[in-house]
């Protein structure tokens, strides 16, 4: 199909080749009072000067292949109207020999519009930041002289909060004076927890302790 690339004082758009060989015939006969001059450069193109100032340039060319609809049948998108989905992609002829989309969407919310292209975006799902772990509780163990005094973490079992040391490994060196056979094992040490230090007695809790324990769950918890 033929269409006209019409070109004015340096603005280009495409017109259809009835709508460009209309204004030709117009140059030539009822409104050449209101053209300066007139050139057929070639047969397909054509020069009209108004005398308005106004510089026209006619050339016909082979018209540009339609591009693919931006959505299918079944595609997620965004209208002003909200989310909905593709039911029916409608292509509609212009005057000018080109074509245009348009979308029959059927909405999340119920019910269906009629969307010129430009109205329809694409669906971008919301990416989420990951979570932030929580932030650690910590409570003081031990002042230290030196200022740099021991901090436990802070645990809640059972609803109530206790302070932990760090893991004492198991492959720690055997002190003097253990026991024959004697295998050391991991342990924490822990306390209640008040006002932001520990209180109360010491008490061990590590992998053997009886399941359903206080310290057998705080356990578990230093270890998650």
């Amino acid at each position: 199909m033929k269409v006209f690339e019409r070109t004015e004082n340096g603005v280009t758009s495409t017109v259809s080749k009835r709508e460009g060989l209309d204004e030709i015939n117009h140059a030539q006969m009822g409104g050449k009072r209101d053209v300066r001059t007139m050139s057929s450069i070639t047969r397909t193109d054509f020069a009209i000067e108004y005398k308005d100032g106004r510089k026209v340039r006619l050339v016909l060319v082979d018209a540009p292949e339609r591009t693919s609809p931006r959505f299918a049948f079944g595609d997620l998108v965004m209208t002003d109207q909200g989310l909905g989905k593709v039911a029916k992609v409608i292509s509609v002829p212009r005057r000018n020999g080109t074509r245009i989309t348009r979308y029959d969407v059927e909405l999340d919310t119920g019910g269906e519009i009629y969307a010129h292209e430009s109205d329809v975006r694409p669906f971008e799902p919301e990416m989420k930041s990951p979570e932030q772990p929580a932030e650690e509780r910590t409570a003081l163990i031990q002042r230290r002289a030196d200022g740099h005094d021991l901090m436990g973490r802070v645990v809640t079992v059972k609803g109530k909060d206790y302070v932990v040391s760090r893991i004492v490994p198991a492959d720690r060196p055997v002190h003097t004076g253990a026991p024959k056979g004697w295998e050391p094992r991991a342990y924490v040490d822990y306390w209640s927890e008040r006002d932001g230090m520990r209180f109360g007695a010491t008490r061990t809790a590590g992998p053997d302790a009886k399941p359903g324990t206080v310290g057998r769950a705080i356990w578990d918890a230093v270890n998650r």
